[in-house]
């Protein structure tokens, strides 16, 4: 694979030193004037409705006195090309709407986006709207937005995430699972929650990030070390879960989304509500809530017992903003119920044995929403103030300040039902003050300084110490553009110092250590360290760019690595942590090549290779642990040096007016360097193949619009690429590989002024009995069988 690797790479330098080369040669210089040769500019972009930021389909956009004329796509995208350079006026209409124009000079490839006043509303006046999309990134990334975010309603963060090219997810049965870039998961990826990093008990492969999916209005996935910006841990990626601005514009709006699931007969209702008041116009506010239940997950032959959960979630929004300053606060509550699946609990070693052995899981299930034990119980508290000061015309200051509060109580099988057996809390203090500078030449950038605190404590049976950490980083990122060039570069220091609070009964190493058992320990860390990164982009014209991005990141091991000592409740797992573990450090490089804004093909590829000292990794041990409450599955942290390679590739090709092919697929390598052999748990490969139809308008007065229906396979192979002794480190060998059939279809139905939005979703159609590599509960059980969604989406305006 390395070898591939590499020649891949090889090829295509190859080919873009022939391109580049022809440009420079073509390219115009000042004092040329305006020739055949100049006019392969692209102006692209979407139009949106200003207060629901909904994809307006249909739209007009024209180049007024010009034959050119462009109409919005299934996106909200409408595209111009062959320009030549010069100034253009841009008329943008629909109906209903109020029209926009806006006159500019063009000399390169641009993206204007429009957002739409409805006439409905009485505005004191039409505001144009013209700006880049956003910064083009040196490093890959992927976007979730729209109508495609929309489809993805009722599913886990994680699930909407493997919509993206190189991301999957790792499981912990049916209704937990974390997501997974390139490989890493958990304390390597960063999740950032309304641009505050989400803290909780994320060191569990079964603890999903307590995040409601109906806050986001765009998920953003960057892929690589990303710690310059972000701090310390983001080895693997960012993900950005982003919700739409506060309403700037008077009026007040809604939405209603229902959602049905049949596989767990899950329901879900979720509504928000906004508004901007005409009396205080600089004051605008948002309401949303979410309740979810699932009962028991049925594979294709037999349902899974006490896999059943319940959500209730709530936001509040509220934002003051001026021309020179502004003030926002924000308030969200997660909860849910979890059960655990009752197959994974096992009392002894013939227990493992048989629950390895079997087919089908013990004892028996039928369909209940009934959630007995073992269960978890979390709730997620994030409070979020922020301010900002304009500091002349481009600068801008930028004070945060955040607090979260996690509590996770784990219910045990066996012991007291009545209460906990394990209660976790975690509480963390976050400030920020980011000032970004005024432009200067061709550079703009920011400088930044964090401060973190945190406290975790328990009760119940031991596992993971009391702990108390600080975290201080100062950071820098500049940005540089000229002409085909996109330059980034930045720094960053992070401090931390932790301290651990346990007796020696509960230490990991405790056997042969002299002293008594209720010896307080406090054990003390201190980790610091830099993070860098450099990339480059380089336009070769208006649809092909090359880019290069070299980072370094690193990773303190967290506590639970260090120090864990028991029975992990939601994996039924024994784990033993190692209290000489050292710091992670990673250096990533990847290239992608990307062929966009054409008329018929698009496409992209990343090529990356991710060099990690000190890789901290869990092995599980074949020998089983035993306790007062039975047999355990063992697992024991180590670290060794590691190497992680792949291959993102997405494509999409427009055979017709209606219908377009499209393709992706992901590789990822993982190889142990200091014992010459791959690491386990790693992602397989997938690819993916889906055909789209789209017919914008059916019916006499096109009362149902934007109408789509596509069909998709999912490929995923079995995980080949293992060590030799793999036995010795899993308690089964890899299941086998296993194709997925898929569709989707969606509508928009008009009823007189009243829209109506309705999705239908169907997973693994031919009801296909499989096992995934990935999922933690893969010993004893079957993934989840046929499944239909529907989802409706009512929008309101007021």
């Amino acid at each position: 694979m390395r070898k591939y690797i590499n020649y891949l790479v090889l090829l295509l330098l190859c080919a873009c030193v022939p391109l580049a080369s022809a440009y420079a040669q073509s390219g115009p210089t000042a004092a040329e004037t305006v020739s055949e040769k100049d006019c392969g500019i692209t102006l692209s972009g979407t139009v949106t409705d200003h207060e629901r930021r909904s994809v307006l389909i249909g739209a007009t956009v024209v180049l007024e006195g010009t034959p050119h004329t462009s109409v919005t796509d299934a996106n909200g995208h409408y595209h111009f090309h062959d320009l030549c350079p010069g100034t253009y006026k841009l008329v943008v209409s629909y109906l209903g709407y109020t029209s926009e124009r806006l006159e500019k000079f063009f000399r390169a490839p641009e993206v204007v986006n429009f957002r739409l006043h409805p006439d409905a509303l009485l505005l004191r006046s039409v505001e144009v709207r013209a700006a880049r999309q956003r910064e083009q990134p040196t490093q890959a990334s992927s976007h979730l937005s729209g109508r495609e975010l929309a489809q993805t309603q009722g599913q886990s963060l994680a699930q909407a995430l493997e919509r993206m090219t190189g991301l999957s997810s790792i499981q912990t049965g049916p209704s937990i699972a974390k997501p997974v870039i390139h490989g890493m998961h958990s304390n390597r990826i960063l999740v950032m929650n309304n641009g505050v990093r989400h803290e909780a008990q994320q060191w569990g492969s079964e603890h999903a990030p307590e995040i409601d999916p109906f806050v986001a209005s765009e998920l953003t996935v960057v892929k690589g070390a990303a710690g310059v910006r972000y701090g310390a841990d983001a080895i693997g990626g960012v993900i950005l879960v982003e919700p739409k601005p506060l309403r700037d514009s008077v009026g007040t709006s809604a939405v209603l989304n229902l959602v049905g699931v049949s596989h767990n007969r899950q329901g879900v209702v979720s509504g928000m509500v906004e508004s901007n008041p005409a009396a205080m116009p600089s004051l605008s506010w948002r309401l949303q809530g979410t309740l979810k239940q699932a009962g028991n997950s049925k594979t294709p032959d037999y349902y899974l017992d006490n896999t059943g959960y319940r959500e209730q979630n709530f936001s509040a929004a509220a934002g003051w903003t001026r021309e020179k300053y502004g003030v926002d606060a924000y308030f969200s509550r997660f909860h849910t119920k979890l059960g655990v699946f009752s197959g994974s609990h096992v009392g002894n070693l013939t227990d493992i044995r048989n629950a390895l052995q079997r087919e089908r899981p013990e004892p028996e299930a039928d369909f209940t929403y009934a959630i007995g034990v073992p269960y978890q119980n979390v709730t997620h508290d994030l409070l979020k103030l922020h301010a900002f000061y304009r500091t002349g015309p481009s600068g801008k200051l930028h004070l945060t300040y955040a607090r979260q509060f996690n509590q996770r109580e784990e219910y045990d099988a066996h012991g007291d039902r009545s209460r906990p057996g394990l209660r976790f809390e975690i509480e963390t203090h976050h400030t920020e003050a980011l000032w970004e500078h005024p432009l200067i030449g061709n550079l703009k950038g920011s400088l930044g300084a964090s401060y973190q605190y945190q406290f975790n404590r328990f009760e119940g049976r031991f596992f993971v110490p009391f702990y108390e950490s600080h975290t201080g980083g100062l950071f820098w990122i500049e940005r540089w553009e000229k002409n085909q060039w996109h330059l980034e570069a930045g720094l960053r220091y992070d401090y931390r110092h932790l301290q651990a609070r346990m007796y020696r009964k509960d230490t990991p190493q405790r056997t042969g250590q002299a002293g008594p058992d209720n010896e307080l320990l406090t054990p003390t860390h201190t980790f610091q360290n830099l993070s860098g990164t450099l990339g480059a982009i380089y336009d070769f014209g208006p649809h092909l760019n090359l880019a290069f991005n070299a980072a370094t990141a690193w990773r303190s091991p967290t506590t639970s690595e260090l120090y864990s000592n028991g029975i992990h409740h939601g994996t039924g797992t024994y784990e033993y942590g190692n209290a000489n573990l050292g710091v992670e450090r990673a250096y990533n490089f990847m290239a992608t090549l990307a062929y966009v804004q054409n008329k018929r093909l698009n496409g992209e590829i990343s090529v990356y290779r991710n060099y990690i000292d000190n890789y901290i990794y869990q092995e599980p041990d074949t020998v089983p642990t035993l306790t007062i409450r039975g047999a355990f599955l063992t697992a024991r942290q180590k670290q060794a040096n590691a190497t992680f390679t792949g291959v993102d590739v997405s494509a999409s090709y427009q055979l017709t007016e209606h219908l377009s092919f499209a393709t992706k697929a992901s590789l990822v390598r993982a190889f142990n360097r200091s014992a010459d052999e791959y690491l386990i748990w790693i992602p397989t490969d997938r690819y993916e193949n889906s055909l789209r139809y789209v017919l914008d308008k059916l019916g006499a007065r096109g009362t149902f619009a934007q109408n789509f229906i596509q069909i998709s396979g999912l490929a995923v192979a079995r995980q080949r690429h293992l060590p030799d002794n793999y036995l010795a480190r899993d308690y089964a060998m890899p299941p086998a590989g296993y194709f997925l059939l898929n569709a989707e279809a969606g509508t928009t139905l008009q009823l007189g002024k009243q829209q109506v939005e309705i999705g239908l979703i169907g997973r693994n159609l031919l009801n296909k009995a499989y096992r995934d590599y990935l999922n933690r509960f893969r010993y004893y059980a079957d993934e989840v069988g046929r499944s239909i969604t529907l989802r409706v989406s009512i929008p309101l305006h007021f």
